[in-house]
């Protein structure tokens, strides 16, 4: 009900206002017939005034009665169609860049400068709701740990992965993380954001230069100083966590580290932003929202999604049509017409039956043509009296035999169905899965991959069904291309984008996987159409989206999650050999 109408509500005034004008009418009735006695008898009265007005008056009550019930109905809002609406926001782009250091893991803030970011961290994705988020991690160098996004959802379950010396590299790098974000930055219009979350000390990277080109890209950078003027040790942890020692210059004196708040004052400024230092009660983050909120917001696309369309002027159209037919009705019968004492029934028996007739047509055409899953099982009779064509009736056979997990009768239903039926293949393909004919299912499933070819939402299914076959198969490559053509149509897919993840993942070619994705996740996805009209099966129920995501951001999530299992070890073994080639270059300051 909640998918045939927008505005379900309206269907119990509409039943309400329909009961209480019949009963309106019969009260009226009554008390007119009282009235009409009290000053002569009823045979008097039948001679005295004209019978034939009180079927004319009844017929142009009832259709009164039915014109307010499809106002009604129009303001339900009746929905069936759906289309595709890529609507426009205006949205603030920002960069959280997190200091990972072996400095972060002082802990003059308890339980240590890392553990505060990211607590900080996750406040503030919580609260940028209209805003478009990245995260970045640096500290000799600088990296993208999460693509800008408005899913923030998956933004903030990549907080547990930052750590305190994630990066090989040592040392505190603020001017590279400013020029990486500016370059992720520049191609945004309007106002952007970088919020800078470290404790300063940097010594090598030169961040003033750095912020001055972020100011000329319309950047400001908000700067939250983690740490304490006074400072402490850093301290050195086995693997148990229990500390060991401190960390010593080249001198062999116990670093202390401090928060380095004059260079850090200097680089907000320079870019017309602010600084903040941590505190127990975590003000500052609060103030970096409320300067984020004062910046100028630029006009992006926001998530495309279905909708259904609304059809609110076909009641509406039929309502103004009954009322027009109640204004041409005449009060009384002329003699012409006038029907005689005995024969015919009396025309009042008519108008209520116009009435529902009227109102139940105006419902039609809603239930008819919006897709939706059925209330309850059908029969073979059911189909053969609906009229259903012998393919609907094959393919709902074949749904019932499926339901029940007789998969090699349900091949057999859905062989005999109309083969250039895209449903029909794509049913077909899920009972070979299962059967484990992985060869002529991956054919099948390949057949119903065009989104120009295929009902509406079967493209993306296809593709999962084929992304998990091919991985069944080992094929693993092939397996992550099906998933990425997947998410592209369909960005909402979760388990499509975990098992990208797992087919994306090294192997080695002698053992077996010990993580790959179960077979069954797609049985929701695979699971053959059940039947809705006369026609054809409709398409599997869709999952609820947890929040929208566009194309552009889809494309981004999926090149970042390829290029960080694809590099990030070889990547950090380059960084290896290069500090181990360059120890002569190496920075006086490595935290």
């Amino acid at each position: 009900m909640m998918d045939l109408f927008r505005t379900p509500a309206y269907l119990g005034w509409t039943a309400l206002a329909v009961l209480a004008g019949a009963a309106l009418w019969f009260w009226s009735a009554r008390r007119r017939r009282a009235i009409s006695s009290a000053f002569a008898h009823p045979d008097v009265l039948r001679r005295l005034f004209p019978q034939e007005a009180l079927g004319p008056r009844r017929v142009k009550y009832g259709l009164r009665l039915a014109a307010l019930a499809l106002m009604l109905l129009a303001l339900a809002g009746p929905q069936w169609g759906v289309e595709l609406v890529a609507s426009r926001a205006k949205t603030t782009q920002v960069l959280l860049a997190v200091d990972t250091s072996s400095s972060m893991l002082v802990e003059d803030l308890k339980p240590n400068r890392i553990e505060r970011t990211k607590n900080a961290l996750a406040m503030l994705i919580e609260e940028l709701k209209e805003s478009r988020v990245g995260i970045i991690v640096f500290a000799g160098e600088a990296f993208v740990q999460c693509p800008i996004t408005t899913d923030l959802q998956a933004a903030r379950s990549l907080l547990h992965r930052i750590t305190a010396d994630m990066i090989p590299r040592p040392g505190t790098a603020v001017g590279k993380a400013i020029n990486l974000a500016t370059g992720l930055l520049a191609k945004y219009p309007g106002h952007k954001a970088l919020v800078l979350l470290t404790d300063g000390e940097d010594h090598e990277s030169e961040p003033l230069l750095a912020a001055q080109a972020a100011a000329e890209a319309g950047i400001r950078i908000y700067i939250i100083g983690i740490g304490t003027p006074e400072g402490e040790p850093i301290p050195l942890k086995d693997d148990a966590g229990h500390v060991v020692g401190y960390k010593k210059d080249r001198t062999g004196k116990t670093v202390i580290s401090r928060l380095g708040e004059a260079e850090l004052i200097q680089i907000a400024a320079a870019t017309q932003g602010a600084y903040f230092r941590a505190t127990t009660g975590e003000k500052e983050v609060y103030a970096v929202l409320r300067e984020i909120e004062g910046l100028d917001k630029a006009e992006t696309q926001s998530a495309a999604a279905n909708r259904y369309k609304n059809r609110f002027r076909f009641p509406l159209l039929a309502a103004f049509l009954v009322l027009l037919l109640e204004m041409l009705l005449p009060e009384l019968r002329t003699a012409r017409f006038r029907r005689k004492k005995t024969g015919d029934a009396p025309p009042a028996a008519t108008a209520a039956p116009l009435a529902a007739l009227l109102f139940l047509a105006a419902c039609g055409p809603a239930s008819a043509q919006t897709p939706a899953t059925p209330s309850g099982p059908g029969t073979e009779e059911q189909f053969h009296r609906e009229g259903a064509m012998p393919s609907g009736l094959r393919l709902w056979k074949g749904n019932s035999r499926y339901r029940k997990e007789d998969f090699g009768e349900a091949l057999k239903e859905y062989q005999k169905a109309d083969p250039g039926d895209p449903k029909t293949r794509f049913n077909a393909g899920d009972a070979l899965y299962k059967l484990g004919d992985l060869d002529t299912a991956q054919q099948l499933f390949e057949s119903a991959t065009d989104p120009k070819s295929v009902p509406r939402g079967m493209a993306p299914k296809a593709y999962y069904n084929l992304g998990n076959t091919l991985f069944r198969k080992k094929q693993f490559k092939e397996a992550a291309e099906a998933y990425k053509r997947c998410l592209l149509l369909d960005p909402s897919e979760e388990d499509c984008r975990h098992n990208l993840v797992l087919a994306l993942r090294p192997r080695q070619p002698q053992k077996d996987d010990p993580k790959k994705p179960d077979p069954q996740k797609q049985d929701k996805k695979d699971e053959p159409d059940k039947k809705n009209d006369k026609e054809k099966p409709p398409e599997p129920k869709e999952r609820p989206k947890p929040q929208g995501m566009s194309r552009e951001d889809a494309e981004r999530i999926l090149q970042a999650v390829k290029e960080k299992e694809d590099s990030a070890q070889r990547r950090q073994a380059e960084l290896k050999q290069q500090a181990a080639k360059e120890g002569q270059h190496r920075p006086e300051v490595d935290w």
